[in-house]
């Protein structure tokens, strides 16, 4: 939901998008699955007897650690209103907290109302987007209930109760209601009354109105207070799982609120781009959430990160279904929709959008990475490599083709969407293929389970690798593109191939770093470089090592956020598109983190993109191998090198590299450091360790 200045739901449009409450996964049905609104809420307030209806002053704050909105408002006669808004992190309740505080000693008492409207009458109650709903006030437990029947993409029932923790005089009319608080003012003491909307229905199971019971007296039992707490400590679990600390602020209060959008974006199923309507619908993209994905899974956040994968397993049947021969799964691989609803089937609107297969790749790569971090046996079998493997088949068998020389590429179909459809051999979702290709053969070596297939993965990639288009002396979009396109850095993000060691992929990133400024958006609109784009060539550019580029972007990215310091998927003055866009969430995150700790094989790259000027900067950041890493650069010199590995019993063997110019002379003396090497401006230090270990100084 999007809560205005004066806390509620006023019906006004920004950016096209009228605040609603919206519940991730309720969708009508049939067709695409728009999302159902569930109301607003809004406040109405006289003082003796008089309406204030504008505030003379107000601000309003997001603060992205404890999740909570406050705003507060001044008004003529000497009140002060503050709201605080949340909605719990651990359950469907939202709630609104009004303080009333009166500097007039004239001003003796107040009506507040709080007017809770579900749906608008007539509107969302005939076929094929039917709610049909049934008002009361409820004596027993003093709320205002509505009871509703929803004829959606999954059938439900369910329940909103709307209460109160002092007392109301209520009013229902249909499917409105207010609730009207009767508050006595005190010059010298604030008065308090917070409004509580709890949700609960059949899709979460059938003893939804058992659980409406039991959480409506939870929440009375502990009161705002006792509420509020809890949602704050389930917040501070998220938070103690990383953090980053740069010299930059205008980029670190963007990187928080990136982290604190991805983790409330984060839907039981998987990553939308947006829980709105104007945002696909909150839909599932396999390309678009694996942005989120590993910014989550490099931050260490990995139980909310494993979501993803675990979202496309539970659709591999049917992605499975789609691909197989006449129902004869095995050969054709899956093929996973373009926006995925909750129960794996098709969402999308027919269009050349239809013809991308690069987000497969995605979901490869997703299954992968989170094997990589987490170093799960058991997770890689019974649920990435299932979904690796299919991956794999369907771009063998559908995709990759041969010529008669022996050669191997990928056949037509949409690569970015700029470069229009049918484009034969593109490069970004050739190498996507070589990503997953790679992945599954890998995947199948470490289950023992290398065989033929495998073999035919191996081959296809490394052939697949020699047909990559170019012009010369760097990779192009698709054979003969005189376009620019982003798609050009694909061999180093989102597809980890090539990192600095290839001369064509660096000249293609250097090149549209220098040219491709007019091509920085997904559609050819504004003129500036978008927020995902900007972190996507940060990504890129930290892979190559270097420190100047990427901080450049991510600055532009920071200046173009909002008022929160959210990102747009476009934000310009006269081109403003899709505030909260997630993917641009994840992009800046992953990158950010990547210009400060990167993973390749058994070596962990301390600071690689760091540039030269930060001198104090700190960090906590997962690392490939069931790792985590802290860091604390003063002074432009190492305070803090510590391993975190999740594991204490297992030993761990790496190579750390950083820059040479962050280690004083004989501050790492641990005895787990087996070896230390210089290469060009770095150190290389070969450790062996097991449990947390500093390198720095003592163990302690």
């Amino acid at each position: 939901m999007l809560v205005d200045y004066m806390g509620g739901l006023s019906q006004r449009a920004y950016c096209r998008m009228t605040p609603t409450i919206w519940w991730a996964g309720r969708r009508y049905g049939p067709g695409h699955g728009d999302m159902v609104p569930f109301g607003h809420f809004e406040q109405a307030l006289e003082v003796d007897g008089k309406n204030c209806a504008t505030p003379t002053s107000w601000t309003q704050t997001l603060n992205t650690k404890t999740a909570t909105v406050t705003c507060r408002n001044e008004y003529e006669n000497a009140l002060t209103v503050e709201t605080v808004v949340f909605t719990h992190l651990a359950h469907d309740l939202i709630v609104v907290k009004k303080r009333l505080s009166a500097k007039n000693p004239n001003a003796r008492s107040a009506k507040l109302t709080f007017k809770y409207q579900f749906t608008p009458p007539g509107k969302e109650n005939r076929v094929p987007r039917r709610m049909v709903c049934a008002s009361e006030w409820n004596k027993t437990t003093q709320s205002a209930d509505f009871r509703y029947q929803l004829d959606g993409h999954r059938s439900c029932g369910g329940i909103i109760s709307i209460f109160s923790d002092k007392p109301v005089t209520t009013t229902i009319d249909k499917q409105v209601v207010a609730l009207s608080s009767d508050v006595a003012l005190d010059a010298a003491r604030p008065v308090e009354v917070t409004f509580y909307l709890l949700f609960a229905d059949s899709l979460d199971g059938k003893d939804y109105l058992e659980r409406a019971t039991q959480l409506r007296a939870r929440v009375r039992q502990k009161g705002f207070d006792g509420v509020l707490a809890s949602h704050r400590q389930e917040w501070s679990k998220y938070w103690d799982e990383s953090y980053v600390r740069i010299p930059d602020e205008q980029l670190e209060r963007v990187y928080c609120t990136a982290q604190y959008h991805l983790r409330a974006n984060a839907t039981r199923w998987s990553f939308p781009v947006g829980i709105f309507p104007t945002h696909w619908a909150g839909k599932f993209f396999g390309w678009d959430e694996m942005f989120c994905y590993q910014a989550l899974i490099s931050s260490n956040h990995r139980d909310i990160a494993r979501r993803c994968p675990e979202f496309r397993f539970a659709g591999l049947q049917k992605a499975i279904y789609r691909a197989s021969h006449y129902g004869k799964p095995g050969t054709y691989g899956a093929r996973f929709p373009w926006e995925a609803l909750e129960d794996g089937t098709e969402g999308a609107p027919p269009g050349f959008w239809m013809e991308h297969v690069f987000h497969m790749s995605n979901i490869a790569l997703s299954a992968w990475f989170q094997h990589l971090y987490t170093d799960d046996a058991a997770y890689l079998k019974n649920t990435g490599y299932p979904v690796i493997k299919e991956c794999a088949r369907f771009f063998l068998a559908n995709m990759v083709y041969e010529a008669p020389d022996g050669g191997m590429f990928i056949g037509k179909c949409t690569d970015l969407e700029r470069l229009g459809p049918a484009r034969l051999n593109p490069f970004m979702t050739s190498c996507g293929a070589i990503y997953t290709l790679e992945a599954a053969a890998q995947a199948a070596a470490l289950l023992k389970t290398y065989n033929a297939e495998a073999v035919a993965w191996k081959h296809a990639a490394s052939k697949l690798r020699e047909s990559l288009p170019h012009n010369g002396d760097r990779y192009a979009p698709y054979p003969g593109c005189k376009e620019e396109s982003v798609a050009s850095l694909g061999g180093l993000f989102p597809y980890p191939l090539f990192y600095e060691t290839d001369a064509r992929q660096r000249n293609a990133v250097y090149h549209f770093v220098a040219n491709g400024r007019a091509s920085g958006n997904m559609y050819p609109v504004g003129n500036s470089v978008c927020a995902w784009y900007a972190g996507w060539m940060a990504a890129a550019l930290a892979a190559l090592g270097d420190k100047t580029e990427p901080i450049k972007l991510l600055d532009e990215a920071a200046a173009g956020a909002g008022c929160f310091a959210e990102m747009f998927e476009i934000n310009e003055a006269k081109v403003a598109m899709h505030p909260w866009f997630s993917t641009a969430s994840g992009n800046v995150v992953y990158a950010l983190n990547q210009m400060l700790v990167q993973s390749r094989g058994d070596q962990i790259r301390v600071a690689p993109a760091v540039p030269d000027a930060w001198k104090d900067f700190s960090f906590k950041l997962a690392c490939h191998g069931n790792l985590a890493v802290e860091v604390v650069v003063k002074n432009g010199r190492l305070a803090k090198l510590m391993l975190l590995p999740n594991d204490a019993n297992t030993t761990h063997r790496r190579t750390l590299v950083l820059p040479s110019s962050l280690v004083s002379k004989g501050s790492l003396n641990n005895p787990a450091i087996k070896g230390t090497t210089g290469k060009g401006s770095n150190s290389l230090i070969n450790v062996e360790f097991k449990g947390p270990t500093n390198l720095i100084g003592d163990t302690k």
